[in-house]
């Protein structure tokens, strides 16, 4: 996962990527699900992806 948020990070946010990662990782408010489960019951940041895996980012932040 550690690769994949970099990627993400590097490559795909052309404006404000302090909103997505803080340091190595998510920022707070970031959910993440793998398969529909949630990343850190299979190891967060540690975890391997595996072919056919589904990584799914959802912001539970919102404006006022």
């Amino acid at each position: 996962m550690k690769e994949l948020i970099a990627f993400v990070r590097d490559r795909m946010l052309a404006e404000r990527p302090d909103l997505f990662v803080s340091g190595d990782t998510v920022r707070p408010g970031i959910l993440v699900l793998v398969n529909d489960t949630d990343w850190e019951l299979l190891g967060g940041l540690e975890y391997k992806l595996q072919d056919k895996d589904n990584v799914v980012f959802i912001s539970t932040l919102h404006g006022g």
